[in-house]
């Protein structure tokens, strides 16, 4: 049985929705964990880091390997092993028990998202507005991930946290079954990716990698941070994921527009408009009281997300042979970079003060415009190999 691209687009999606909402699953239950465990702003910059090594830099290689398999299996194992660690996090008695959980069920989100992202960009003429809708399922997934952690917590306590692993363990035998179905691609259409392959593309491919690192860093260090900001001003662990739901919801609405804005004035123009519009949102969080200084952040986040699909979709354009393996790059090596800089911003925010630290943070927008306007308007396609 073939199913249509929009059915399977569908499918991408929910998939996408699932496992990126235990991707964000521990956010909330930072306050709870650092009250437990006697964390401080470093180990919890160092945590995000740390489980960004296997959730991110893990995926240049399952996006070769995806290249080269028949059937995407690694669509349905992705979201059983995310769902099953990362959902157990509460559960975790030491720091580096953490880390550990946390470093396990990045595996599981390392190997879904590059064979995922190259069949949902096939899903219709429009490769813009078929990324918008998969890239906006993960992002909602992501946005939603810390109400349903705490909320979780609240039900079954920090400890049972695990009992949460149940949608994502029946998601993955669903989508078993559902592979079986799919055609195989066969032996002559898969890749065999070489470094020299991309090399005719490497400068647009370097800047726009370099622009996803920086706008990856302040996404990171914000939804990791902001509960722990607000929660330091009187606001509950309930309250502090709800509202880190709605700055990370309004990012995911941010990319679906982007997206399909994309698709009639051209990605380069929304990539470097999006990250132009969000610097000013982002300084009036620090000169705005309170409650209009979250406002404007939430409105910032917004524009800044609009390039999130369009980034990945000018990727895989330079070279649609290589789409998983170039969706590995921009998805994982850059988003996990990314991470890596809230290292340094934790450690800046035990030395100095939270506010300042995320102050600091949000300087590399600037720096991620300027990447922005170094992509060039055309690039030279990669030659690709005469059939034998």
């Amino acid at each position: 049985m073939r199913y249509s691209v929009t059915s399977r687009l569908a499918v991408l999606s929910l998939a996408h929705f699932t496992i990126d909402s235990y991707s964000s699953f521990y956010l909330p239950l930072l306050p709870l964990l650092v009250h437990r465990l006697g964390l401080n702003y470093t180990m919890v910059g160092g945590l995000v880091a740390l489980g960004s090594l296997s959730s991110s830099f893990a995926q240049p290689l399952f996006g070769v390997l995806s290249d080269r398999m028949a059937r995407p299996w690694f669509v349905a194992l992705g979201p059983l092993v995310a769902a099953v660690f990362l959902a157990s996090i509460g559960a975790a008695p030491t720091y580096w028990a953490l880390v550990a959980l946390l470093v396990a069920g990045g595996v599981g989100v390392a190997a879904f998202h590059p064979q995922t992202a190259a069949l949902a960009a096939t899903c219709g003429a429009s490769r813009g507005l078929a990324m918008s809708f998969w890239v906006t399922g993960g992002t909602l997934g992501w946005a939603l991930g810390p109400m349903f952690a705490s909320q979780s917590a609240r039900l079954f306590g920090l400890e049972r946290t695990w009992i949460a692993a149940a949608p994502g363990v029946l998601l993955s035998l669903g989508l078993l079954a559902w592979m079986r179905r799919l055609p195989a691609v066969p032996h002559a259409e898969r890749a065999r990716t070489r470094l020299a392959d991309l090399a005719p593309v490497a400068k647009p491919l370097s800047f726009i990698y370099l622009a996803v690192v920086m706008r990856s860093a302040v996404s990171s260090g914000f939804a990791t941070f902001l509960p722990l900001y607000v929660h330091e001003r009187g606001w509950s662990v309930e309250a502090g994921g709800v509202l880190t739901t709605i700055y990370l919801t309004c990012g995911a609405l941010g990319g679906f527009v982007g997206g399909a804005i994309a698709d009639r004035v051209g990605g380069r123009k929304v990539v470097r408009a999006s990250f132009l519009l969000a610097i000013p949102f982002f300084a009036l969080f620090f000169l705005l009281p309170s409650t209009a200084g979250l406002v404007s952040l939430v409105t910032g986040y917004a524009f800044l997300q609009c390039s999130l699909p369009v980034n990945v979709v000018l990727g895989q354009e330079l070279s649609p042979r290589h789409a998983s393996t170039i969706s590995s790059l921009l998805m994982g090596a850059a988003w996990g970079l990314g991470a890596l800089l809230v290292g340094p911003i934790g450690a800046l925010a035990d030395h100095t003060s939270l506010r300042v630290a995320l102050m600091a943070l949000s300087g590399l927008i600037v720096v991620g415009w300027v990447c922005a306007l170094m992509i060039p308007a055309r690039a030279p396609q990669p030659a690709v190999p005469a059939a034998a």
